[in-house]
């Protein structure tokens, strides 16, 4: 089996199952489902800067991230409570406390905290809206629009890119993508909210046409531009093996970091 047809099989297989633990678990299971996800992603990430595992940092970053998941999950007595902002800056203190009684070489100090940190806010921080969509009315299909529309654009973009492709886009962080590519990607999301209005999610008029593929897929291109610009930075290919002939989850889902927090807050700003 070639590398494409590996990555349809394995795609056919996951995403019915994914399909289904989005639209049916019940809130409380889609939470613990999410976060396994996002400690899943986290992980990765921090294996790009502690490449030797270091068991302290990668657990106190996760630890932490899971407590920031929960807060978007009880958002109610988190962030409508007032009480948000202490997530944030007892996460920051309690990273600099391990870090000070923890550390191996203390010339590392500053830049591993700030990484543990960073994994905190990007990857679970970011993630976490996947918990507030689908806590907002109609969220399964929310969640399966937003991957729709960055999958779509994904893969508008690399076929564009492969067959029309000239301009490099960005060739010190990712050499293979082209403009043409972004262009076509961001068609790809246009023709990904077409396909949500006609079938499972008839909720946008006018300019949302323009403005979603914009902003929403724009921003996942953006995503995928900074997880290689780390990868690079970190001298590795793809983030993990976990899914046969895609890579690991982080791979998969740095578009999404970057969309779901346009997407939530497009619909609670600007839909209302």
């Amino acid at each position: 089996m070639n590398f494409k047809s590996s990555r349809l099989a394995t795609a056919v297989v996951l995403l019915p199952i994914l399909y289904l633990l989005i639209q049916y678990l019940p809130p409380g299971f889609f939470f613990l489902f999410a976060a396994a996800v996002i400690l899943r992603v986290q992980y990765e990430f921090y294996l790009l800067v502690f490449q030797n595992r270091e068991k302290v940092p990668i657990f106190t970053g996760l630890g932490l991230g899971f407590l920031f998941s929960w807060s978007y999950y009880r958002a109610d007595l988190f962030w409508g409570g007032g009480s948000g902002p202490a997530v944030v800056t007892l996460s920051l203190m309690a990273v600099l406390i391990v870090t000070l009684f923890s550390f191996r070489d203390i010339k590392t100090t500053l830049t591993h905290s700030a990484a543990v940190f960073l994994g905190i806010v990007y990857i679970s921080g970011f993630l976490s809206h996947l918990i507030l969509l689908r806590q907002m009315a109609q969220g399964s299909a929310l969640i399966l629009f937003l991957l729709l529309i960055v999958w779509a654009g994904d893969a508008a973009a690399y076929y564009v890119g492969r067959s029309m492709g000239r301009h490099k886009l960005y060739p010190e962080v990712s050499p293979n993508k082209t403009i043409e590519g972004a262009i076509g990607g961001l068609f790809g999301s246009f023709l990904g909210t077409l396909a949500a209005q006609f079938t499972f999610l008839p909720i946008f008029k006018g300019v949302d046409f323009i403005l979603i593929p914009l902003l929403v897929g724009g921003m996942g291109q953006l995503g995928d531009l900074a997880e290689s610009m780390m990868k690079r930075s970190a001298g590795v290919k793809d983030s993990s093996a976990l899914i046969p002939a895609h890579g690991g989850l982080f791979d998969k889902l740095d578009s999404v970091a970057f969309a779901a927090p346009v997407l939530y807050y497009y619909l609670f700003w600007v839909k209302g």
